[in-house]
């Protein structure tokens, strides 16, 4: 006998309850209107015009197409840089920072700070060579604006600040930059570090995603941007919630 297979949530009953109502919080928030106004945005021309070089002037391309994209208006947002990464000095040794037996380690991609009646958002320089992880560091962070800036939460939650860079759209580069692997080779050391962003799982990430394309009528066919594992969980994510609708 076969069995009919059921679909099947990649996160728990106790996250989905969660993420529904962080997200149906955030809808009412912003406006319904607003809210079903946003798209996924994709890592495209149609979004983000410009031949990156891996300058800061990058950067502000895209902080500041960015708090177009996000609605953020009639505000200055001053960016910084600092490092926290392998660094080659002039005479060809590396400065690496500090890493367990593994080889890895967690950097802090960005801040967000008010200070002194000015908003400054500072940004490590690693990610100035990879523009989707610099695009989703800068949606976090002006998620902040958001979600402090405007007085909408008191006390800072990271969870519900990656929720609100991905309910404007940012998925795509909030999931795609979770886990990086990457190696490094100088004139006289090679080695490798592994490195996470963002504060959401995947699986968390993959269900708000289908969950905001349902409740917007979005298609998915960004979901070709999305890397193999997040993309396996989107689809099941979107496969169980549109099977619940038919129901």
């Amino acid at each position: 006998m076969l069995w009919k297979k059921k679909n099947k949530l990649p996160i728990t009953e106790n996250d989905k309850i969660w993420v529904d109502e962080d997200l149906d919080w955030l809808r009412y928030e912003i406006g319904k209107e607003n809210f079903m106004e946003i798209l996924t945005v994709t890592p495209t021309k149609e979004f983000y015009e410009r031949e990156f070089d891996g300058s800061e002037i990058d950067a502000e391309f895209i902080l500041n197409r960015t708090m177009e994209l996000m609605n953020i208006n009639d505000v200055e947002i001053k960016l910084d840089f600092f490092s926290d990464g392998v660094v080659e000095m002039e005479d060809g040794t590396t400065l690496i920072s500090p890493a367990d037996i593994h080889g890895k380690w967690k950097s802090t991609a960005g801040t967000y700070e008010m200070k002194d009646n000015e908003i400054v958002i500072s940004l490590e320089r690693q990610q100035l060579k990879d523009p989707i992880s610099l695009i989703a560091t800068i949606s976090h962070e002006l998620s902040h604006q958001i979600l402090l800036g405007e007085n909408r939460i008191e006390e800072n939650d990271e969870y519900l600040t990656d929720l609100t860079a991905i309910n404007y759209g940012f998925g795509i580069f909030i999931g795609n930059s979770r886990f990086k692997f990457s190696q490094y080779l100088s004139n006289s050391e090679f080695g490798w570090q592994s490195s996470t962003q963002g504060y959401l799982p995947e699986q968390i990430i993959a269900y708000a995603m289908a969950w905001l394309s349902i409740e917007r009528n979005e298609g998915i066919n960004y979901s070709k941007f999305l890397k193999p594992s997040l993309k396996k969980y989107f689809e099941q994510s979107y496969k169980y919630l549109t099977t619940q609708l038919d129901k």
